[in-house]
């Protein structure tokens, strides 16, 4: 609401302006301005190269107005004041894009000194490629556009309609000329009335006489279609709709510019004749154009200059094949062309449209860049350099056919497209690809390959040569091979001499034998030879005849017995053998008719073994090695010869009888368990298990006999017997007796008790102090009766295992781990130490009282809704109870909602019922002032005028008060008076000390200046009534008398002033009189004398 009374004033002001200006009927000046100029991005440049105001009867101007008309973008766009001129204050609107020069105190400003000021204006923008711009100077506060020659004015009415809008423009003129609600035609214009205006309102278009029908209704384009439909409509020229507008919704027939903040910055909304009644779809104002109607004036009080930035407008980048030179080309829209080697380089290597690059070996970008004046900003735009690569041949492969016939040949390149000639250079090519089919040849030839990439070709042509190869019979020097079939001889057996040699069953045809395969007696085999993959077409003739031998078995077993007690021994390593026992394996599915078996005892067959069947005992203790001779009965030239070995194995060492102890530990403690009967095998084999199979049985008999075997995990409750058969590798065994006994200990898996407390001590740190032996007879209850037991505690299981570093404090436990901590439990049997159960079987948990953090103080403002405390940041979910200074509970949430100052208390609960310490807020109330005329004292019309603001009994309200007079952002005063106030309007600022806001009210201090020096110096050149309110009408005047009573001006006492002159001559220094009549609203006139001085 503040800043809407400050807009409303600031306008108020303008229009007097421009309303003095028209009453005044002074001529209007004419401005030149000369200014056509590149513009180099980021730098400064002055807007004019000249600047010229000419005007017949005034030298000086209240305000002088430069704004970027065309092409402005707000953030990075900025007109700027350069040089010292001392008279000259600016204002810059960002919005508006609009530089003001204005005199000190708004005093006005001299020609010479705005010419000078204008010379001096910069522009700056901050984007390295801006688009172009137009700047318009003129002596009002309306926008100018060039392009048009209209000015476009925003004019602030709160609420206004459309059609009272129409009206109150119409009746509005600007230097002579016409107004009316703007007409938007074109882009610009639309960003200059629309987006750089300071406010939001009505434009003259509608569709009220044909819905759908949009036209403008006002101005010289009065009855101009400009956009058809709604929102998916058209425009036959311009039109400029924000988002998903014009909408028709509720009867909009009305032509709006979007409030700031909504949609696209300048575009329009369609609105009822109304609008809404506040918010962004209210009325703020509406824009007035002027010019182009018949009968206006032609007005020189604007001029325009303008800047361009030289663009590149087209490049031409080049290629070439190697290294070498490249030429490239680039064209600017004006001035030079400069080349740069990177995006960033601060010098240019060249300048011009052609550029031809130093010798290059790869492919490079440079970047080109349009200047005046040597500029090296701006965007840069790449121009490539292209190297193309020559293809190089990477490999090629040679072929070979056999006798005569076609072959493929193949090549790989680099890159491109591989081509085949049948000469080194020259000719014709034959074919492209990778691969080539030669046509049929019988003798060896070459070809030749070359590669083209994108036009660039090898420089030389790669060899590439089909052989043609013949090949011959092989040769042997026995023609008739023979073989014993002991021998197991096979076609590699066969002897002949050649290459790759492959064998047939017939001289021609067939498919090749195996070289595996058996040869067969009396058989004619065929031998070929391969040279270079080619076979030879003739082939070579061998006979092979095979004599018949006992073909041994691949694995002959060895004879193996277990030691035995029949000697009176079973440990010697003796006993008795049946040799024969291998004689059908050995002959391996010969018939035994026609072979004989001899059985030796040496390698070198000397000493025969005259009974080998069920007679033989071994000579050597353990191992010894048989040898035996198979010999053809028919011939005994062919015979084979072979061994095998007997053994005599050992018995395993085992322990003949074992108690096997265990703890009841299945969860379960009756007494019964599960044993592990393997963990007795290395006991039982005296740490020798793993090169014994150990099975268990219920009886010595399935023992024996390897009948019946048990699992090896068996519970004692159905036998406290087993036995157990060891047995070696030989298969040779004994059989042990294992004793089962067993112990109870152990608890239930999973089984835990807790103790559990809330922290109660005045430090919230996770610790207590616990009774362990609370819990006692409850680790005791979980075991069957009749047992001694006893129960300890440890920290951890280390200590629990060792039995050391026991807790002996049961009853007066302080937790070492804060919040949780698990006690290791040891329940030992005092019958049978070896049993025992450990675990962490006991919780000590101390829950934490509840933490969270707040804000501990708070203002309450009594005209805003009511405030909320909260909390935040909490370690858990809890519940809340919030109290105020009586007790009263205010809320049971994680925040209370309060409306009333003093103290309030929240309290926070866990689950597990433990409460946090209480944490105390304090809120303290306060309120905006609330200020009227009544109020405050005034003191005019004296030496000393000042402002007394009244707040001794608190009527500006409870809040803690501070001042500031025409500036709302401060400085601010606690005292409530100000003196020496220059008589004028005056805004008083009142600021709530507490964030409760900031309110304020226009005061009016009337007086008369009692002097005035009209030297045009810009400081009180003119002499007028200071600080007239509403409260007087327009009709009141002032006369001003010289010494002798003659009537030297008359004026209107809100608006007139006196430059001291008569006639349009300069008045002497002198006193001068003045009578002023103020009508007051009711008709009542109070009249003022008085005197002042004219100095000169």
């Amino acid at each position: 609401m503040l800043n809407t009374k400050y807009s409303t004033l600031k306008y108020i002001l303008i229009l007097l302006f421009i309303y003095n200006n028209s009453w005044s009927q002074n001529v209007a000046p004419n401005l030149t301005a000369t200014g056509n100029q590149a513009y180099c991005p980021k730098s400064l440049i002055n807007i004019v190269t000249d600047f010229d105001i000419v005007d017949p009867d005034d030298t000086d101007i209240e305000a002088l107005f430069i704004q970027i008309s065309t092409g402005y973008v707000q953030g990075e766009d900025n007109l700027i004041l350069t040089g010292t001129h001392p008279n000259i204050i600016t204002s810059w609107s960002a919005v508006q894009g609009k530089l003001t020069l204005k005199g000190i105190a708004s005093a006005p400003v001299s020609y010479v000194d705005l010419i000078a000021a204008t010379k001096d204006i910069v522009f700056q923008s901050t984007n390295n490629n801006p688009i172009d711009k137009a700047f318009s100077i003129t002596i009002g506060d309306a926008n100018y556009l060039p392009s048009t020659g209209h000015y476009y004015e925003y004019v602030s009415d709160i609420g206004i309609t459309w059609t009272s809008a129409k009206t109150a423009a119409e009746s509005r003129t600007y230097f002579g000329l016409q107004g009316y609600l703007a007409t938007i035609t074109s882009a610009e214009e639309a960003q200059l009335s629309g987006e750089q205006v300071a406010g939001a309102g009505w434009i003259g278009g509608s569709d009220s006489e044909t819905e759908g029908v949009w036209k403008w209704m006002t101005g010289p384009e009065t009855g101009t279609i400009f956009w058809n439909g709604g929102i998916n409509g058209s425009t036959p020229n311009f039109a400029f709709w924000n988002t998903n507008e014009p909408n028709q919704s509720g009867d909009e027939d009305y032509t709006h510019v979007t409030a700031p903040g909504v949609g696209i910055p300048g575009s329009w909304n369609d609105l009822s004749n109304t609008g809404e009644a506040s918010g962004n779809y209210q009325p703020k104002g509406y824009i007035v154009e002027y010019g182009g109607l018949s009968g206006d004036p032609t007005l020189n009080i604007s001029a325009s200059t303008n800047i361009y930035t030289p663009q590149i407008i087209d490049t031409k980048p080049a290629s070439r094949c190697g290294s070498g030179s490249v030429i490239l080309e680039a064209t600017s829209s004006q001035g030079d062309v400069l080349w740069f080697d990177s995006v960033t380089s601060n010098t240019p290597i060249f300048s011009g449209q052609i550029f031809t690059t130093p010798s290059i070996n790869s492919s490079i970008t440079y970047y080109v860049l349009a200047s005046e004046n040597g500029c090296t900003e701006g965007v840069r735009v790449p121009v490539t350099a292209t190297v193309l690569p020559i293809p190089n041949i990477n490999t090629v492969n040679d072929n070979l056919i056999c006798e005569s016939g076609s072959g493929i040949l193949s090549a790989t390149a680099s890159a491109g497209t591989i081509n085949w000639y049948n000469t080194p250079s020259g000719g014709v090519s034959l074919f492209s690809g990778t691969t080539f089919t030669t046509p049929n040849l019988n003798t060896t030839t070459t070809y030749y390959v070359d590669a083209t990439l994108n036009g660039c070709t090898t420089s030389s042509r790669t060899a590439v040569t089909l052989s043609v190869q013949k090949t011959p019979a092989p040769t042997t020097v026995n023609s008739n091979q023979s073989f014993c079939d002991l021998e197991q001889a096979t076609v590699s057996n066969l002897l002949v001499t050649g290459d790759n040699i492959l064998w047939y069953i017939s001289n021609s045809g067939g498919t090749p034998l195996n070289t595996s395969d058996a040869l067969v007696t009396n058989t004619t085999y065929y031998a070929s030879q391969t040279i270079n993959g080619c076979e030879s077409i003739n082939r070579l003739a061998v006979d092979v005849i095979i004599n018949e031998t006992v073909v041994l078995p691949s694995n002959i077993p060895n004879l193996e017995e277990c030691d035995t007690s029949q000697d009176g021994d079973d440990t010697n390593g003796y006993t008795t053998f049946n040799l024969t026992s291998n004689e059908v394996i050995l002959l391996n599915g010969k018939a035994s008719s026609i072979f004989t078996f001899f059985y030796f005892i040496d390698a070198s067959y000397s000493n025969p073994i005259t009974t080998p069947k069920n007679a033989f005992i071994n000579t050597i203790s353990g191992n010894q090695t048989i040898y035996v001779r198979i010999i053809n009965n028919s011939d005994n030239s062919c015979f084979t010869d072979t061994s095998f070995d007997i053994t005599v194995n050992n018995l395993p060492t085992i322990q003949d009888s074992i108690v096997f102890k265990n703890c009841d530990e299945d969860g379960t403690p009756d007494g019964f368990t599960d044993f592990n009967l393997t963990e007795t095998n290395d006991i039982l084999t005296n740490n020798n298990s793993d090169s014994l199979t150990i099975t268990y049985y219920r009886t010595l008999s399935e023992a024996n006999t390897s009948i019946n075997p048990l699992a090896s995990i068996i519970n004692n409750q159905t036998t406290n017997t087993v036995y157990a058969r060891i047995e070696n590798a030989a298969e040779c065994y004994r059989v042990s007796t294992i004793n089962l006994e067993v112990s109870t200990t152990s608890f239930s898996s999973g089984y835990s008790e807790e103790l559990e407390f809330c922290d109660d001590d005045d430090t919230n740190d996770g610790f207590y102090t616990f009774d362990l032996t609370q819990v006692e007879s409850l680790f005791i209850s979980q075991f069957p009766t009749g047992q001694n037991l006893s129960v300890h505690y440890f920290e951890n299981l280390n200590d629990a295992q060792l039995e050391q570093n026991e807790i002996t404090n049961q009853n007066n436990y302080v937790n070492k781990s804060a919040f949780s901590q698990a006690i290791y439990v040891r329940v030992e049997s005092d019958d049978n130490g070896e049993c025992f159960g450990i675990g962490p079987h006991l919780v000590l948990t101390v829950h934490p009282r509840p933490e969270f953090e707040v804000d501990n103080s708070a203002i309450y403002c009594l005209d805003n809704n009511p405030i909320t405390l909260t909390t935040f940041n909490p370690n858990g979910n809890y519940s809340y109870e919030w109290k105020n200074s009586n007790g009263d509970i205010v809320s049971n949430l994680p925040f209370a909602n309060v409306n009333t100052g003093g103290s309030y208390t929240v309290t926070a609960t866990t689950i597990y019922g433990c409460e946090s310490f209480p944490v105390t807020f304090s809120t303290v109330e306060s309120a905006i002032a609330s200020i009227d005329l009544d109020d405050i004292t005034i003191v005019e019309l004296s030496d000393n005028n000042s402002i007394a603001i009244n707040n001794e009994s608190n009527n500006l309200g409870i809040g803690d008060y501070e001042f500031s007079l025409n500036e709302m952002n401060g400085p601010y005063q606690n005292e409530p008076y100000f003196s020496n106030v220059g008589a004028g309007s005056h805004t008083l600022y009142v600021k709530d000390k507490n964030g409760c806001g900031i309110t304020s009210i226009e005061i009016l201090i009337l007086g008369f200046p009692k002097f005035f020096t009209p030297n045009n110096d810009g400081t009180n050149d003119l002499w007028q009534i200071k600080g007239l309110g509403t409260e007087f009408s327009n009709a009141s005047r002032v006369s001003v008398y010289n010494r002798y009573g003659k009537l030297m001006k008359q004026l209107n006492a809100k608006n007139g002033f006196w430059d001291g002159t008569f006639k349009g001559q300069q008045l002497p220094d002198s006193d001068y009189w003045f009578l002023a009549e103020l009508i007051e609203s009711d008709g009542n006139i109070k009249t003022y004398r008085g005197h002042f001085s004219l100095i000169r």
